[in-house]
């Protein structure tokens, strides 16, 4: 089994950071990918690292959609082009939205839930969500609590209408039950509505404008020192002792 997590990201370069140190931290076995889409016009690097063998991290600098060749105008387009460099090998996809938060367990339960499952993908029943007063566990369709079959999302695309860019995958999976909601799953993500001391923009806080995506990109202008160097194990106590 070998995981890709998709990290569609611009200019939010310090949370970007701390969702790189949480891979890095995540305790699966097997082979497990981070792709970070940078499609903000201003490009970064990876800082130097030496990761253990079965964890990789691709970073793809890309502002102009692939088919248009112009900007981009939604995410949708910014996640169909992302299948374009996903590799060969990689059969599971999760999306690792680089506002959220995932626990060192994520990408193993995920696993686990997937293959107890045996359908095209799988979620927990239940994952945290943190707004500015606490951490509660709610049942969800947050995608970012989702793995998913790769073949499944490559044959369905993402919606071009921003806030909906999901959908396109999501309801028929939901429809055709092809997917495993496991109400003893393990709840392994955060979805942070708590950013304290981050300005984060969230396209789905402002679903119907249609100026949103341009919206959400002139609100992301944390580009940093344009190398992604991830957060140090002191600096995610905070984050993981949240529960």
């Amino acid at each position: 089994m070998h995981v890709i997590s998709l990290c569609a990201t611009t200019g939010r370069h310090s949370l970007l950071e701390r969702s790189v140190k949480m891979f890095i931290d995540q305790d699966f076995d097997g082979e497990h990918t981070l792709l970070i889409y940078n499609n903000s016009t201003v490009e970064q690097e990876l800082a130097p690292l030496t990761l253990p063998a079965n964890k990789h991290l691709i970073l793809i600098n890309q502002f102009v959609d692939l088919q248009t060749k112009q900007p981009y105008s939604s995410l949708g387009q910014i996640y169909n082009d992302i299948l374009i460099y996903i590799p060969d090998d990689c059969n599971l996809v999760s999306f690792w939205d680089d506002d959220d938060i995932f626990l060192p367990n994520h990408i193993s339960e995920g696993v686990k839930g997937y293959i107890k499952g045996n359908k095209k993908a799988y979620k927990p029943l239940k994952s945290y969500y943190r707004s500015p007063e606490a951490v509660v566990l709610v049942q969800n369709t947050m995608e970012p609590s989702i793995f998913v079959q790769k073949t499944y999302i490559v044959n369905y695309g993402f919606s071009l209408v921003t806030t909906e860019q999901h959908l396109q995958w999501l309801h028929p999976l939901i429809e055709n039950k092809e997917i495993f909601v496991d109400p003893d799953g393990v709840p392994t993500l955060i979805y942070d509505w708590g950013n304290t001391g981050f300005l984060t923009y969230k396209t789905s806080g402002d679903m119907h404008n249609p100026l949103n995506f341009s919206n959400c990109r002139a609100n992301s202008k944390d580009h940093g020192d344009r190398i992604i160097s991830p957060w140090q194990e002191n600096q995610m106590n905070s984050i993981y002792n949240l529960i």
